[in-house]
């Protein structure tokens, strides 16, 4: 075995990754706020009456948060990409929650408002990342 068998061979940074690395940590502090926002939303609404869009409003915005801030450890763009994507669904699937949501009593309209305001939002930073990538894509299989 060669005393250099253990050493790693790193590639080149990519060429427009501060871009994304940029736009991806905006995505992130906003999902941040987004998943705070959330989680204090989702304990308004009655155990008894919806645990289960509690919890899936609670999960589909730590998935939105978790695959961003994966996609700052991407080791290639199309990583990086299904990882915006996963994110981008997740915020969908919050979207249809928080108006599901909205027809209880538990929320006000002002309340579900700035939620899906906060929602746009992070979709928009994701989706600044999304558009630096599809140079880094190009010859990707």
């Amino acid at each position: 075995m060669s005393e250099h068998s253990h050493i790693a061979i790193v590639p080149d940074e990519p060429r427009g990754w501060s871009e994304i690395e940029y736009a991806t940590q905006k995505a992130v502090s906003r999902l941040g706020n987004l998943a705070t926002h959330v989680d204090q939303l989702a304990s308004k609404f009655p155990l008894n009456s919806s645990p289960g869009l509690r919890s899936q409003m609670r999960r589909a915005a730590l998935d939105a948060l978790t695959n961003v801030a994966c996609g700052l450890e991407a080791t290639s763009a199309d990583d990086y990409r299904q990882l915006m994507l996963r994110s981008l669904r997740a915020l969908n699937e919050l979207d249809t929650f928080a108006r599901l949501g909205s027809k209880s009593n538990a929320v006000t309209p002002s309340e579900v408002s700035h939620l899906v305001l906060l929602v746009q939002q992070a979709d928009h930073a994701i989706r600044l990342g999304l558009k630096e990538c599809p140079p880094l894509l190009r010859g990707v299989a």
